[in-house]
């Protein structure tokens, strides 16, 4: 037959004709398949499947898919269930599926999956319960009620009338053109977005918004370069779209901010959840393999809600306040966030109070060496109990910092780390106490004396104390860190990069800097599962910190598998709820019996 004739008999079957990769993205789709779901083709072409079957049966499916895959000949599988329009609606569908037969020269490569979908019902209508569509619920009379964002950054999210249904198909063409997107992206923009947030508001159900920003982004724009920062951007709008259903929205404002728009959601926060999670993943971008921090704000409409626009200044308020918690985080708002010099100043006056009654306490974790089946080095950990509870980390240090209370606070937690645990640093030579510092520490040219004088003091090898930075602090240009760090080292305390690989330095930048220890940041350890996993850039890392004479930790550590993992690539030092979370020192001889305890059955069952 020939192909052109073949090629168009795929095109105008009646049935909606799909090809899948073996990831699950759409590579090929027929007119009728953009007819039945309301989709363009060019908004599905590289799309993941799961965007045309309504959420209750993407499990049951995906099933479906695992069998068709694990057959031994590609015989056609049927499939009943919900398929979902792009207006939201959701249609009864029958799909039959079956193996492409791979060719000759793909090799091993998994095979694709065909599939022909029906309508089950004469058109395409709303099963019971589910909201109307776009266009049936926006209607030109209501379009005055549209609300204007004026506050930061939001000028360009301004009210437009939406669309009568007697002129959709004209907004429609402008959409596809691109008018309503944002070209970057392909998501809808700010004028999309407050067109649809509006609509939303006229209607009795749930409204939620979940304004979110990467964290730093300036930095990671100059360290990567525009183009590499610009396939960042597509990857997070890629991520937020697989983590809500096809009628959300996922809009991006401008820049590195985005807007999520949950309607008829019963669960924000475990959106707002699995968001946070799929975005601290690491991802590849212009060649780097980067984390960037995310900090998100939600709100969610009330009785008292006035429009669109408040209800963004309260996503505003709570992602402001999660940036000054310490970044990478979400929260939902809260009254109080509207006042935040009130809030910041009650965080700081507290905090205060409680270094100067020596309310600062230390806990500490073990890391343990495969090697030698022992704790060789505790970390140290800063916690401050207030008003009965332990106030996280990442939500008191940054009040720290911004207050200037970060020197006290550090130099504290060094002089009891050193104190507490002196009598197990004593027991061996080798034995290492780690203690974090921040980059604002070094602002006091003193640093490095006043650190030499904390050792001395408290009888502690000044080679039994290793200071933990993160990646950023030794490429603060403007201060004299680097020359502070090699005075520290010239003296026998030792270096360490904290949260290695996240995107802020190279393997051939290391041999330039002070260092005698790399820490594998968390996010690379958690992509190991089962500990089948092919991951090359581990034994990369590890050779490459070798050749440089550099010892590797991995934090993090979680599983058995995590640790094995790691073990049989050569990872000198392992740390993390796997052998034991951090404690007082009064327990310190517990978290230690836990930790030989885990390496033991680690050892076990290699």
């Amino acid at each position: 037959m020939d192909p052109g004739f073949a090629q168009l008999l795929l095109e105008h079957s009646p049935d909606a004709l799909l090809v899948l990769d073996p990831d699950g993205s759409i590579s090929f789709l027929n007119t009728a398949a953009e007819r039945l779901f309301g989709y363009s083709r060019a908004q599905l072409i590289g799309a993941d499947h799961s965007l045309l079957l309504a959420e209750a049966s993407r499990e049951d499916f995906h099933r479906v898919l695992t069998s068709v895959g694990a057959a031994a000949a590609p015989l056609p599988r049927a499939f009943a269930g919900s398929g979902r329009r792009a207006d939201g609606s959701e249609v009864p569908i029958e799909i039959f599926c079956s193996l492409i037969p791979a060719q000759a020269s793909a090799g091993s490569n998994p095979p694709s999956v065909a599939l022909s979908v029906r309508g089950t019902a004469n058109r395409p209508a709303p099963s019971s319960g589910s909201r109307p569509g776009y266009a049936a619920a926006v209607n030109a009379a209501d379009a005055a009620a549209a609300d204007t964002v004026t506050h930061r950054r939001r000028t360009a999210v301004a009210a437009t009338a939406a669309p009568a249904p007697a002129a959709f198909a004209e907004h429609d063409d402008e959409l596809k053109a691109g008018v309503l997107r944002d070209p970057l992206t392909a998501l809808p923009n700010g004028t999309l977005f407050n067109e649809r947030l509006a609509a939303a508001l006229r209607r009795p159900d749930p409204v939620d918004v979940l304004l979110l920003n990467l964290d730093d982004f300036k930095s990671l724009n100059d360290l990567l370069g525009r183009s590499s920062a610009d396939e960042l951007l597509v990857e997070v709008a890629s991520r937020l779209r697989n983590c809500v259903r096809p009628h959300d929205t996922v809009a991006r404002l401008g820049g590195d901010e985005f807007v999520v728009l949950l309607t008829e959601c019963l669960n924000a926060d475990a959106v707002a959840t699995r968001i946070a999670e799929s975005l601290y993943q690491p991802l590849r971008a212009g060649g780097s393999v980067v984390r960037p921090g995310v900090s998100m704000g939600l709100a969610s409409k009330t009785p008292q809600t006035l429009d669109g626009a408040e209800l963004l200044r309260q996503a505003d308020a709570a992602m402001n306040a999660a940036k000054s918690g310490g970044k990478s985080t979400w929260l939902r708002f809260r009254p109080e966030m509207l006042n935040t010099a009130v809030h910041k100043a009650d965080g700081e006056t507290g905090l205060r109070r409680a270094v100067e009654l020596g309310q600062i306490s230390v806990h500490y974790q073990p890391v343990v060496s495969p090697g030698l089946g022992s704790v060789v080095q505790f970390e140290a950990f800063a916690r401050w109990e207030r008003h009965g509870r332990l106030v996280p980390p990442n939500q008191f240090l940054p009040v720290a910092e911004q207050s200037g209370l970060i020197r006290e606070i550090g130099d504290e937690v060094m002089r009891r780390a050193c104190a507490e645990i002196r009598p197990w640093l004593a027991g061996d030579a080798a034995h290492i106490v780690a203690v974090n510092v921040s980059g604002l520490q070094f602002q006091n040219r003193d640093f490095a004396t006043d650190v030499l004088a904390i050792v001395a003091a408290t009888e502690v090898s000044p080679r039994q104390l290793m200071l933990e930075l993160t990646e950023s602090v030794f490429f603060d240009a403007g201060s004299d860190v680097l020359h502070q760090l090699r005075q520290l080292r010239e003296a026998g305390v030792r270096i360490a990069m904290d949260d290695f690989g996240t995107g802020y330095s190279s393997l051939g930048r290391l041999k330039e800097l002070p260092l005698d220890n790399v820490k594998i940041d968390r996010s690379f350890v958690s992509m190991i599962k089962t500990g089948q996993e092919q991951l090359p850039f581990f034994a990369t890392m590890i050779n490459a910190a070798h050749g440089l004479g550099l010892k590797v930790t991995a934090e993090g550590i979680e599983t058995p598998a995590q640790a094995k993992y790691l073990m049989d690539r050569g990872c000198d030092s392992l740390q993390g709820y796997l052998f034991a979370k951090p404690a007082p020192a009064s327990e310190l001889a517990g978290t230690m019996e836990s930790a030989l305890t885990a390496i033991d059955k680690v050892d076990a069952a290699r």
